[in-house]
């Protein structure tokens, strides 16, 4: 594993790590060949990396979507790990694309400055972002900027680049509304459909049992995981990002109550 030792945001001793791993997370598909050609703009700039699929089936121009997928999955991946993003529906306007270091979790996420990174950054306790000097590309072409410049700083980083020299800090990168709540809050709402119909809300538990209102309807069968539901069954249980969800046994809970995502929730 590469270290790259450099000064801290407040001046202190930093450890830049670098493994060799770099994640994708697109809207690409996998049909046309957008996502074989960022994975190779990666590895023509080190050709021996690892590249991982988080996922390339986001819904297309979905940043929220996509920022669900990275917060699921990137805290999986060990220190040094790279996270490329490429859900892009403003490319070729005058939108920032960002570097990010999270010092804490020794991660670093490329991709555009439109809100994709954040819900890991609601995870972060510091973390630094420079904004890409796209001068350093002339012979980008205008809509497809992760082929032909994200993906290779991300793999020039991966490679052992220093992450924040692409170019300028940055005070705040873009972000979307918080993905949870604050301890003890009983008021949210629903952040994600996931594709079994489950209702991932932005609430966790308060200890004991209470009764989930999703947007008027009240569940409040409480159990420790999905199985425990009888057939049909609406109930509620803690999941996987502990966060409170909503699920029925063998079917959508989002169609059969007709919620779906920004649904007020409450806990009674």
């Amino acid at each position: 594993m590469m270290r790259l030792h450099r000064p801290g945001p407040a001046g202190g001793g930093l450890v830049v790590v670098r493994n060799g791993i770099v994640t994708l997370t697109t809207d690409f598909g996998t049909v046309d060949g957008f996502a074989g050609a960022l994975r190779g703009a990666v590895l023509g700039a080190a050709p021996g990396l690892r590249v991982v699929d988080i996922t390339h089936d986001v819904p297309p121009r979905s940043v929220r979507d996509g920022a669900f997928a990275l917060r699921c999955a990137a805290p999986c991946f060990p220190p040094g790990t790279v996270h490329l993003g490429v859900v892009d529906p403003g490319v070729g306007s005058d939108r920032r694309l960002l570097v990010i270091a999270d010092h804490g979790m020794q991660q670093v996420y490329v991709g555009p400055d439109n809100g994709l990174f954040s819900y890991v950054l609601d995870l972060a306790r510091a973390f630094e972002t420079h904004e890409i000097d796209a001068v350093a590309f002339p012979s980008a072409s205008a809509t497809f900027h992760g082929r032909d410049i994200l993906g290779p700083v991300a793999g020039r980083i991966a490679g052992g680049a220093d992450p924040l020299a692409v170019g300028p800090p940055v005070a705040e990168p873009l972000r979307l509304p918080r993905h949870v709540e604050p301890m003890g809050a009983r008021e949210g709402r629903v952040l994600q459909v996931d594709r079994f119909g489950n209702l991932v809300t932005t609430l966790r538990p308060l200890g004991g049992d209470v009764v989930v209102d999703v947007g008027g309807v009240r569940v409040a069968r409480h159990v420790r995981c999905y199985a425990e539901l009888d057939p049909g069954e609406l109930g509620w249980y803690v999941g996987s990002l502990g966060l409170i969800e909503v699920a029925l046994r063998d079917d959508s809970a989002a169609r059969a109550i007709q919620r779906g995502l920004d649904a007020p929730v409450r806990l009674l």
